[in-house]
């Protein structure tokens, strides 16, 4: 009787009533934890993208998550406007490395957990990601000092015009990774992971991508 009693709750599609305390501790454990993963992914995340304007997300989209788990976990009808919200609005985001999607899954994590009411697993949890991405970030080797992205836009390219800054690129790097590109039909985005030892290389690359009409050079310390 008492199993059934559960399954009727389970099915009723009243919301519960919510512990009003008990969700401000949880939103509160919320935010620091999505504070500190912020200030985690600024220091030792490689991505070319604008951290601060991404991590500024981290705090939103952590509470976001637990408010929704912390309301549709109370009611089933609640539960199932979810699934027909979320087939009429998608969520779209243009992420193109893959760390910047394994921090959105750790602030949606974050969420989860404490919207489900886990607070001391999530926090463990939490503690231990962060703690391997730091000791990660601090065991890397010396040669990281000397590494930047060469950033490079081009407009109205010509044909050739890649293979050209392709070419210098690779003569003035003993080691150069592509790691972004993004054509149009006006605009030529270039984004490379380069490593050098003797800061002049810098120079000289950039004058001879500059011979190059329409053309920008950026290099950014991955520091």
């Amino acid at each position: 009787m008492d199993n059934y009693d559960k399954i009727l709750q389970y099915f009723n599609f009243e919301p519960q009533e919510i512990d009003i305390n008990l969700f401000l501790i949880n939103a509160a454990l919320t935010i620091v934890l999505a504070i500190i993963l912020e200030l985690t992914y600024r220091r030792c995340a490689n991505t070319l993208s604008n951290k601060s304007q991404f991590a500024y997300n981290f705090v939103m989209l952590s509470l976001i998550t637990m408010l929704i788990i912390t309301l549709v976990g109370s009611s089933v009808a609640l539960s199932l406007g979810l699934v027909g919200a979320l087939s009429i609005v998608r969520y779209r985001a243009a992420i193109k490395e893959p760390e910047e999607l394994t921090y959105l899954f750790l602030a949606i994590g974050i969420g989860l957990g404490m919207g489900a009411n886990q607070p001391v697993v999530t926090i463990i949890s939490f503690l231990i990601v962060v703690a391997i991405v730091w000791i990660r970030y601090l065991i890397k080797p010396a040669n990281k000092l000397n590494a930047y992205n060469l950033v490079i836009n081009l407009k109205n390219p010509k044909n050739g015009d890649m293979e050209k800054i392709v070419g210098i690129v690779n003569i003035k790097f003993k080691k150069a990774t592509l790691r972004r590109f993004d054509e149009s039909k006006d605009v030529l985005d270039l984004a490379f992971r380069v490593k050098i030892k003797n800061l002049n290389l810098l120079t000289e690359c950039k004058n001879e991508i500059l011979k190059i009409e329409n053309t920008t050079v950026s290099f950014v310390d991955i520091k």
